[in-house]
C-alpha cells in the first residue's frame, strides 16, 4: 500500500523563518494601527497582506510530499521457438504429426494461462538467429521455414538479451539439432535459468537401412606452402549393423588416403583426422567421400568437397615459447591483430601421448598447423621470436639454421626470461654469436623500474618521427642487469635501476638481418596502462615494420576474400567479405572493389561489393566490402575479388565454398534426445513430454519480487502558489490605485 510523508527542505533554520514571520506580522499590524484607516477597504488590504506573508513564509520552508509505493514485480518466462524447416518434419510415423504440430499443441495447454496469472509471458522465435518477441495471439502467423537451426547461439542471445531481468524459466521448443554445431558438448554448459524442454516426438529407433554421411569437414582454407595441416572429419549414420565401411580422401579427384570407421549399430558420429602436406603453391581440392553401402537410399550427403589456397604468404613471423606465460600470450594478441604480417605462434607442452616429452601446440586461428620444428619451416619466415628457453631445447641444427637464417637477412627478436638469459640459456648455444651482449647467467632484478628511449632509440628507423609512440614509457617490474654491450649494438630503451641505467631494449645487425634482444619479462604490463593509448601495440607495430623486408608498391596492398560459411546448401545465400589492406599512412578511399564468381558449369558471374563494416576476430569492427550470391547449383565455387589503386588491379587469392544439393536442416533426422536432456540437465530444469511438462509448469513456484518506489511531489514549487502570491499583491495595489491609497 501506497504511504506518504511530508518533507520541508529549507536549509535556514526553521526558528529564524518563524520569527522574520513574526516580525513582518508585527511590522504590519504596527503599520496598520499607525496609518490605515478603520474601514472595509483597510480591513481588506490587511488580509490581503498577512496572506501573502503566509503564503512567503509556506513557500520559504520548501514542503514537499515523499510517497512510497510497493510494487509487486512478475517475473518473465520465455517460450524459445524454433521456426526452422526440420520442425515441419517428423521422424516419428506413429505420431500422426509434425513437431512444429507438437510444438503447437503444447502452447495451447493450460500451463500457459496459470502462468500468465504469475508471470510476464513471452515467445522468442529462432532459427538462424533469434527474433523479436511475438505475442501468444500473433502464434499462427508463425511457419516453420527456417533455412537453418541454431540453437546455442539463439539460447545465448536471448539470455545476453534477458540479462540482468528476474526470469522464473524458458519453456524450449525444439528438435535439438543445431545446424552450426559440430559437437553436442556445448549443451553440458551451465545456463543462467531452468531450461524446460519439451519432447515433441519419441526419439528415434534405430533404422535397419544403412544411410552414412559426411557431416562436417573443417580444415584451414588456406594454408602456407611447406606447413602441414589438419583435416577434421565427422562421419554420422545408422544402420551400418556395426561393420566398418570406407571413408576416402581425395586430392584432385586422386585417392590419397583411406580410413575404415566403424559406428555403433543405433547410429552415432565419429570424427577421424587427415593430415594434409602442402608442397607448393596451388589451389587444392578435397573430396571426402564414402562408397554407397548396399540399400543406401540417401545418396546426396555421402561426400563433402572443399578446396585450400596454399599461399606464399608475406611478412610471415613465426614466435616460438616454451610454456605459456603473460609476455607471450600479450604479444601473441599483438601479432595476431597485426593485419600486415602473417603470424605463426607454437607453444611447446608437455606430450599427452608420449610421457617425458614436448609437442608443439599451435596458437590463434591456425590451429589446424603441425609443426615439428624443421629446417625448412625455419627457413619460411622473415621473422623469428625466440621465447623463453633453455641451451637443451633448441638443437644444434636448429641454431645453425637460425645463424644462417639471420645472416641472409632474416630477423631475430629474442623474447626472454628467466630460461633465456640464464647460465643455462642461449649463451650455451651457437646463437651466443649473434647476441648484442655478455652478460653473466644472473636472474632478473625486479622492482619498479621507469623506463625512457635512449638518444639511440629516439633516432632509431623503427621509432623516428612515429607519432603514435608516446615519448614517456610505463615502468617495468623486471630487468636482466649486468649487460655489456657489443660492437655494433646499441640500446633502444634503458631502465633506471638501483646500479644505475640498464638497457631494456638492444638491437645490432648480424649479417644481413636484424636482432632484437629484451632484457625484461615484464614487457607486457605496457598493456595494463591507463587509458586508451596503450604503447605496448604500437611498439611492437612499428618494430615488425622495421624488421620486416621491405616490399615493392604492389604489395603495399593486399585484398582479402573469404566467406561466413564453407559449405551451403542450394538456395542459401552466400555472404562474402572481403578486406583491403593498406599502409598504415595512407588514407582509406572509395574504392570500387568487384568479384567474380565461378560456378561448377564454368559459368562466370560479376558482383560489385559493397562498402560496410565487417566483424574481425575478436569481435571488433574493421572496413571492408560485402556481396551476397545464391547458388543455384550443387558443387564447388570459386570466387575472386579485386581493385583497381593508382592503374594497377589488386586481385584477391581465391576463396572456394562447397555447395550442396540438399541442407542439412531438411535431412531428416530424429530429435537430439542427448542434447535435450542435457539442457535440462545442465540447468536445473526438466525434460518431459507435453503432459508432464504441462502439469510440471502450472504448478510453478514463481517468486515474486516486490519493489518499493519513491514518488517526490513538491507542494510550493507550482503554478498554483505562484500565481497566488503574485495575485495577492496585484490585488493589493490596484485597490491602493483605486483609492488613492500610498
Amino acid at each position: 500500500m501506497p504511504t506518504a510523508e511530508w518533507i520541508f527542505e529549507h536549509s535556514v533554520p526553521g526558528s529564524l523563518l518563524l520569527l522574520a514571520l513574526l516580525v513582518s506580522l508585527a511590522t504590519v499590524a504596527y503599520a496598520v494601527w499607525r496609518y490605515l484607516p478603520r474601514n472595509a477597504t483597510g480591513f481588506a488590504l490587511v488580509g490581503l497582506r498577512v496572506l501573502f506573508l503566509l503564503v512567503l513564509f509556506w513557500v520559504l520552508l520548501l514542503p514537499g510530499k515523499k510517497s512510497a509505493l510497493t510494487e509487486i514485480v512478475k517475473p518473465r518466462f520465455i517460450v524459445l521457438l524454433d521456426v526452422s524447416g526440420s520442425m515441419a518434419q517428423s521422424a516419428d510415423e506413429t505420431a500422426g504429426r509434425t513437431r512444429w504440430e507438437a510444438a503447437m499443441a503444447m502452447l495451447d495447454k493450460s500451463w500457459s494461462k496459470a502462468l500468465r496469472a504469475k508471470c510476464l509471458l513471452e515467445v522468442y522465435p529462432f532459427h538462424a538467429d533469434l527474433d523479436s518477441p511475438v505475442a501468444f495471439d500473433q502464434l499462427k502467423t508463425l511457419k516453420p521455414e527456417g533455412k537453418s537451426s541454431h540453437l546455442n547461439l539463439s539460447l545465448n542471445r536471448l539470455f545476453d538479451r534477458l540479462r540482468g531481468q528476474e526470469l522464473a524459466g524458458v519453456l524450449v521448443l525444439t528438435d535439438g539439432v543445431d545446424t552450426r554445431e559440430k559437437k553436442d558438448a556445448w549443451s553440458e554448459t551451465g545456463w543462467p535459468s531452468p531450461l524446460y524442454v519439451a519432447q515433441l516426438e519419441k526419439p528415434g529407433v534405430p533404422d535397419d537401412k544403412p544411410d552414412m554421411r559426411v557431416e562436417n569437414v573443417d580444415t584451414p582454407r588456406r594454408a602456407i606452402v611447406g606447413w602441414d595441416t589438419a583435416m577434421a572429419v565427422t562421419i554420422a549414420g545408422q544402420g551400418g549393423k556395426g561393420e566398418p565401411f570406407p571413408v576416402i580422401l581425395l586430392k584432385g579427384g586422386k585417392e590419397v588416403e583411406k580410413i575404415a570407421v566403424q559406428l555403433p549399430p543405433e547410429g552415432g558420429s565419429r570424427d577421424v583426422q587427415f593430415k594434409l602436406p602442402h608442397p607448393e603453391v596451388a589451389t587444392e581440392t578435397y573430396t571426402v567421400r564414402i562408397p554407397l553401402l548396399p540399400g543406401e537410399v540417401q545418396t546426396n550427403d555421402n561426400e563433402m568437397v572443399v578446396a585450400v589456397d596454399v599461399l606464399d604468404a608475406k611478412n610471415r613471423v613465426l614466435f616460438l615459447e616454451d610454456v605459456p606465460r603473460f609476455e607471450s600470450k600479450h604479444l601473441s594478441r599483438a601479432l595476431f591483430a597485426n593485419k600486415d604480417i602473417t603470424p605463426l605462434a607454437f607453444f611447446q607442452l608437455p606430450n599427452r601421448k608420449v610421457s617425458g616429452t614436448k609437442e608443439w601446440v599451435a596458437y590463434g586461428d591456425r590451429q589446424g598447423l603441425t609443426f615439428d620444428l624443421s629446417l625448412d619451416q625455419l627457413r619460411l619466415n622473415k621473422i623469428i621470436i625466440l621465447g623463453d628457453f633453455d641451451s637443451e631445447a633448441i638443437s644444434p641444427e636448429h641454431c645453425r639454421t637460425i645463424l644462417e637464417f639471420v645472416e641472409k637477412g632474416g630477423s631475430l627478436i629474442l623474447l626472454g626470461g628467466q630460461k633465456l638469459w640464464g647460465e643455462n640459456g642461449i649463451s650455451k648455444t651457437e646463437l651466443s654469436k649473434l647476441l648484442p651482449f655478455t652478460r653473466a647467467g644472473a636472474p632478473a632484478v625486479e622492482g619498479k623500474f621507469s623506463v625512457a628511449w635512449t638518444a639511440e632509440g629516439r633516432a632509431h628507423p623503427a621509432l623516428a618521427n612515429n607519432q603514435e609512440m608516446p615519448a614517456e614509457l610505463p615502468p617495468v617490474l623486471s630487468v636482466f642487469t649486468g649487460v655489456t654491450l657489443s660492437a655494433g649494438a646499441f640500446a633502444l630503451a634503458d631502465a633506471q635501476t638501483d646500479n644505475g641505467r640498464q638497457p631494456v631494449l638492444v638491437s645490432r645487425v648480424y649479417g644481413q638481418g636484424k636482432v632484437l634482444a629484451v632484457l625484461t619479462d615484464s614487457l607486457w604490463r605496457w598493456v595494463m596502462q591507463p587509458g586508451d593509448d596503450k604503447p605496448y601495440p604500437k611498439f611492437w607495430r612499428q618494430i615488425i615494420q622495421w624488421m620486416s623486408p621491405s616490399e615493392s608498391d604492389l604489395d603495399k596492398y593486399h585484398l582479402e576474400l573469404f566467406t561466413d560459411a564453407g559449405t551451403i546448401a542450394v538456395g542459401d545465400p552466400a555472404i562474402l567479405q572481403s578486406r583491403l589492406v593498406i599502409p598504415p599512412t595512407e588514407t582509406r578511399k572509395s574504392w570500387k572493389v568487384t568479384c567474380e564468381i565461378t560456378t561448377p558449369s564454368d559459368r562466370v558471374i560479376p558482383l560489385a561489393m559493397a562498402g560496410r563494416n565487417i566483424q574481425a576476430a575478436g569481435g571488433a569492427e574493421i572496413p571492408g566490402y560485402v556481396a551476397e550470391f545464391a547458388p543455384g547449383e550443387p558443387g564447388n565455387f570459386k570466387a575472386v575479388a579485386a581493385v583497381e589503386i593508382d592503374g594497377k588491379k589488386v586481385v584477391s587469392a581465391p576463396c572456394l565454398f562447397t555447395v550442396r544439393a540438399t541442407s542439412q536442416e531438411l535431412v531428416l533426422k530424429p530429435i537430439n534426445e542427448k542434447v535435450l536432456k542435457a539442457l535440462a540437465r545442465s540447468s536445473g530444469g526438466r525434460y518431459g513430454t507435453l503432459d508432464e511438462l504441462d502439469s510440471l509448469l502450472q504448478d510453478l513456484r514463481v517468486n515474486e519480487r516486490r519493489e518499493r518506489k519513491l514518488e517526490y511531489r513538491s507542494l510550493w514549487q507550482n503554478a498554483g502558489v505562484l500565481a497566488c502570491l503574485i495575485a495577492l499583491l496585484a490585488i493589493e495595489w490596484i485597490t491602493r490605485k483605486l483609492r488613492n491609497m500610498s
